[in-house]
């Protein structure tokens, strides 16, 4: 079976000490948030972006409301804080007064409900053309916040800020989703330091596979873009897991296959997942200690043709970073050791999808025609 996995690399995570002071960050509802943004009408856009990037939601905004807070908001640093304080809370439940009162299926519905979601998953895994789409992604990271105590490092993480971003052509051909490392554009070191794969076909079939294994529950209804949304909560134990979690460092290298966990929200109408969750569920002690990947679904055509396919992701870990401790003695005394966990979030974007095929003419008796140029974003 593929494996749907998250990479962190963490030789890059070693970091000089400095001392910086930071606001305390302050916990809110969705509720809390939207009086905040009331408060703040007319305030300059820094300034409110400012507000934003001290906050912390312990709700999860609905696409909805996230449009709505973004229209009343007064320029784009204001909607760039917005936009990353949602992703930080994409794991987290909705307020209860975003779920539908709608009764839940009975145990018979929903039994047909997952039947038909795992016939839409192998039918869409078999009939997907060979395409390719561009993968927009910005990362983030937690700022370190370091001072010198005695003989060690003691360092924390602090708010989340851009740190890069890259596009890459992703190809999906035979099956298979790969990078076409051709058409990458070449990225800074920092940008490799959080790595996905498997967000087109081998994510849906793995969670599904493993599912089985494991449980699957009813948790609740929520509104989506076309409609009510049927939303599962599934657990899977390691010993059926196919979710690689791997981190690579100067202390060691560990690669695993955890128990984890997540949401599938599925339109009732034809079975087809439209958003997914998976959160692993990591051991003390990994170097990791938080690992979890969002992927949104929606309806893309090309070829004439409309299906659905990934249109955004997040990636969201907490790692913990590498810190050198010396010996004020000896200076050539070293011990490397880790910190508290640093937060690391991709914001990922899949756009411009095209059919990747290749057109093919018969020429008669010993007639020559130059071959056609291939489209400038055209994989080779």
């Amino acid at each position: 079976m593929r494996k749907l996995a998250i990479l962190i690399l963490l030789a890059a995570l070693a970091l000089p000490a400095f001392a910086e002071k930071r606001d305390a960050v302050e916990r809110v509802t969705v509720a809390q948030l939207e009086q905040a943004l009331a408060a703040s009408h007319g305030s300059p856009d820094a300034q409110v972006a400012q507000q934003l990037s001290r906050l912390e939601l312990i709700e999860r905004l609905s696409a909805a409301r996230l449009a709505r807070l973004q229209e009343s908001l007064p320029g784009p640093q204001a909607q760039h804080a917005l936009a990353v304080l949602s992703d930080t809370a994409a794991f987290l439940d909705l307020p209860a007064a975003d779920t539908p009162s709608t009764p839940p299926p009975s145990h018979a519905q929903q039994t047909a409900l997952m039947a038909l979601t795992r016939e839409y998953v192998v039918k869409t895994l078999t009939k997907l053309p060979n395409f390719f789409a561009s993968r927009e992604t910005t990362r983030f990271e937690g700022s370190p916040v370091q001072s010198t105590v005695s003989s060690g490092i003691v360092a924390k993480y602090g708010l989340l800020h851009q740190v890069g971003s890259s596009s890459v052509t992703v190809l999906y051909r035979d099956h298979q989703e790969s990078v076409d490392q051709e058409k990458n554009r070449k990225a800074s070191p920092r940008d490799k330091e959080l790595r996905t794969m498997g967000e087109f076909g081998p994510i849906l079939a793995t969670v599904l596979n493993d599912a089985a294994k494991g449980t699957v529950i009813w948790s609740h209804w929520e509104q989506g873009g076309p409609g009510l949304l049927a939303v599962f909560h599934y657990a899977v134990p390691e010993q059926a897991s196919h979710y690689r979690v791997a981190s690579v460092g100067a202390m060691r290298e560990t690669q695993r296959d955890p128990a984890y966990h997540g949401e599938i929200a599925i339109d009732p109408a034809d079975g087809s997942i439209l958003r997914l969750t998976v959160v692993a569920e990591l051991k003390p002690d990994n170097p990791m200690t938080n690992a979890g990947l969002l992927v949104d679904y929606g309806p893309v055509e090309f070829g004439g043709v409309t299906y659905i396919c990934p249109v955004r992701s997040l990636a969201l870990s907490l790692v913990r970073v590498v810190l050198q401790q010396v010996d004020d003695r000896d200076l050539r005394l070293q011990q490397t050791s880790l910190g508290p966990p640093q937060a690391y979030l991709n914001a990922v974007l899949f756009t411009q999808y095209h059919l990747f095929r290749a057109d093919t003419r018969i020429l008669a008796g010993d007639s020559q025609e130059p071959a056609a140029t291939p489209p400038a974003n055209a994989p080779k």
